[in-house]
């Protein structure tokens, strides 16, 4: 502050000292809150827990329950505060007395920014398969439950399994690098074929699903059937070779679980495989 060309220190009023002191411990309270109840969110949907926020999942037990507005806060919060550290300059934070709340407030902050980026990426690995890109069966319960279950009035959804014949012998002849390519080849001619709104994932080994959004069995099964007749090719060391499936379909109702729909589809599935000849499509 200058008057008369000279410069003038600037002593701050009790009064504000003690306000602006107030202000920054509510702020970092509701801080702490938000970021514990964010854990604990992800705790109830089952996304894996860094070991180093353990800790913070206990206290989450101790404080009450927030709703899901919270967090918003937690993100509105972050540029709040990154906000106010632009602009306290730091001889004015000495002077307020300031500094250790100021870097506890940074070291939140940064807290913060390291969880979002570790949820992140556990979420979208624990959602997805790595081979081939596709959703996994974690991701498939979670649909089924959030989405499928919550709709199932108002959409019609199937539940089709597929599955690759002869695979094993793909990886017994060529090995399990052909193999995977094989995975690979097959997650895409699905992708390619299904609806962007369908939901598809990779349940495990040369096991596929999908649950096809907004169509009935008998209009998806000519489409199922021509898929099957459409079928795969994969250039293979000694030649290029049909990659065949087996297709089982079922309607998802009311009351079911996705263990008992997969059960279904699955069965159908099977008695394609052995009776190949009669039809390639089962419901």
């Amino acid at each position: 502050m200058f008057e008369g060309g000279a410069e003038m220190e600037y002593i701050p009023q009790a009064t504000e000292t003690e306000s602006f002191k107030a202000k920054l411990e509510a702020e970092r309270e509701a801080l702490l809150s938000a970021w514990i109840a964010f854990l604990e969110i992800q705790k109830e949907r089952k996304v894996p827990t860094p070991p180093r926020y353990a800790d913070a999942f206990y206290a989450a037990t101790k404080i009450k329950k927030k709703n899901n507005y919270i967090l918003n806060l937690l993100l509105e919060g972050k540029s709040i505060f990154s906000s106010l550290l632009d602009k306290i300059h730091p001889q004015i934070a000495e002077k307020l007395g300031l500094v250790e709340d100021l870097t506890r407030i940074t070291n939140y902050i940064q807290r913060i920014e390291q969880l979002e980026q570790e949820l992140s990426f556990l979420k979208e690995s624990f959602l997805r398969d790595k081979l081939t890109g596709l959703w996994n069966q974690n991701a498939l319960e979670k649909f089924f439950d959030e989405v499928v279950m919550q709709n199932i009035f108002e959409e019609d959804y199937l539940l089709c399994y597929f599955d690759l014949d002869n695979f094993k012998a793909i990886n017994d002849h060529y090995g399990h690098k052909m193999g995977d390519k094989a995975l690979k080849i097959f997650a895409d001619f699905l992708k390619k074929n299904l609806k962007p709104k369908d939901f598809l994932c990779r349940l495990h080994g040369d096991e596929f699903a999908a649950v096809v959004v907004g169509v009935t069995i008998d209009k998806f099964l000519p489409f199922a059937e021509r898929l099957y007749e459409e079928g795969v090719k994969l250039k293979f060391p000694d030649g290029v070779r049909e990659i065949r499936f087996s297709i089982g379909i079922t309607n998802v109702i009311a009351s079911d679980t996705l263990d008992k729909s997969l059960e279904r589809a699955d069965f159908s599935m099977y008695w394609c495989k052995e009776n190949k000849g009669l039809k390639p499509v089962r419901v």
